[in-house]
């Protein structure tokens, strides 16, 4: 008794046939076996097999990826017109972060040439802490897959111009986390200053005892010569920078400098909002109310 094959999906239609069936063509024109296609696409082989066999759709985020990678033209896949290879270093079409992940390649490329506005995927309730983050969001999958699409499509003359490019690109890449945690950090320890917004007047220390309001001064004291660190040590990490650009002529002293600035701004910032969690506990206290 042989194994039944796969059901065909009830959005398979003539055209997403059709488009399975292109989908194999570009495959056979560069001459690769399905599991090497379909690992490039990263889907699986039978994921693969079913599009190519009209038994499920396209998806849009692996219809994006194959026009991105093989230089395919999204207008000849989704309708067959005009040429397979694409002209374009990118398609125009829209990234597929944050569409539906099931969307079909047919569909978003309709609305895309349409002008019609796209329906993202839903937004998860996000709290205050991060309400800037993209819903479900992979920062290593997005960044491994797009400078791969990159190196892919990039147009290089010459071996020489695409070695450049990578250097410099991971050069600016490693510049860049080099600034943000840096930057994070002294923002951590800076906005001590913005929360106290005015507190260090003498008025708010009346109402709290003489004792408690000596620990208030000297803590806010020491807040203000941490700051002040945080300022040398901002300027020393800002002379390395030059340095830290080009990873490849980093010593292995400035590169252990920076791991140790980076150490110890993230310990005066942990100090100050220590700091910080004291002045707000002792100024909670009153003093008892006489009878």
């Amino acid at each position: 008794m042989c194994a039944s094959m796969p059901h065909k999906s009830g959005l398979v239609d003539q055209r997403e046939i059709d488009i399975g069936r292109r989908v194999q063509q570009v495959r056979e024109y560069i001459n690769w076996p399905q599991p090497a296609f379909a690992a490039e696409l990263d889907i699986s082989r039978d994921r693969l097999a079913s599009v190519e066999y009209g038994r499920t759709p396209l998806r849009y985020p692996v219809g994006y990826r194959l026009c991105v990678i093989f230089d395919i033209s999204p207008e000849w896949l989704a309708s067959g017109t005009g040429n397979m290879k694409s002209e374009q270093v990118l398609p125009d079409l829209p990234m597929p972060e944050g569409l539906p992940a099931k969307a079909m390649f047919s569909r978003i490329y309709d609305q895309a040439v349409s002008g019609k506005p796209i329906a993202a995927k839903k937004a998860t309730r996000r709290t205050s802490a991060d309400e800037d983050l993209v819903p479900d969001f992979d920062a290593t999958t997005y960044i491994v897959r797009g400078l791969t699409d990159l190196l892919s499509k990039e147009k290089f003359r010459n071996p020489l111009e695409r070695q450049e490019f990578a250097l410099e690109i991971t050069s600016y890449a490693r510049d860049l986390a080099l600034r943000l945690r840096r930057d994070k950090t002294r923002e951590r320890a800076l906005a001590v200053a913005t929360r106290r917004g005015g507190s260090s007047k003498p008025a708010d220390l009346a109402a709290i005892p003489a004792r408690n309001a000596k620990m208030v001064v000297q803590l806010r004291d020491g807040i203000k010569r941490l700051e002040e660190e945080i300022d040398k040590l901002d300027a020393a990490m800002k002379s390395l920078n030059p340095v830290a650009i080009d990873p490849s002529r980093l010593p292995r002293p400035e590169a252990m400098e920076v791991v140790r600035l980076e150490g110890a701004m993230d310990k005066i910032a942990q100090q100050i909002e220590e700091a910080e969690r004291k002045i707000k506990a002792v100024m909670s206290r009153r003093p008892p109310t006489t009878l």
